[in-house]
């Protein structure tokens, strides 16, 4: 699968408006929660784009340490607790 621009945007930020642009060196970190692949970029993407999409998605997840899993699954509750405390607004950087 060829994706010519991956783009980092921290949803939690003051402003919703900054991106990078990420190099293919970056892209090979294994630390990139933050990462979200946009739906819209297969629209219109053969069945072979999208079921390698799917596949890599998929071993991805099978990878995943439980230790890690965990980790995001509680932070999550802290995060919401965060987000109460601020009056429903998601500004911090969280």
């Amino acid at each position: 699968m060829n994706i010519p621009h991956l783009y980092l945007i921290e949803d939690n930020a003051p402003s919703h408006q900054t991106a990078r642009s990420v190099d293919k060196e970056e892209r090979k970190e294994k630390d990139y929660e933050k990462d979200e692949i946009s739906t819209w970029q297969f629209v219109g993407a053969s069945k072979a784009v999208v079921d390698g999409a799917k596949a890599v998605l998929v071993q991805t997840w099978e990878d995943l340490p439980q230790a890690v899993i965990d980790n995001k699954c509680q932070s999550f509750h802290e995060k919401l607790q965060r987000v109460i405390i601020h009056g429903g607004n998601n500004n911090f950087n969280g």
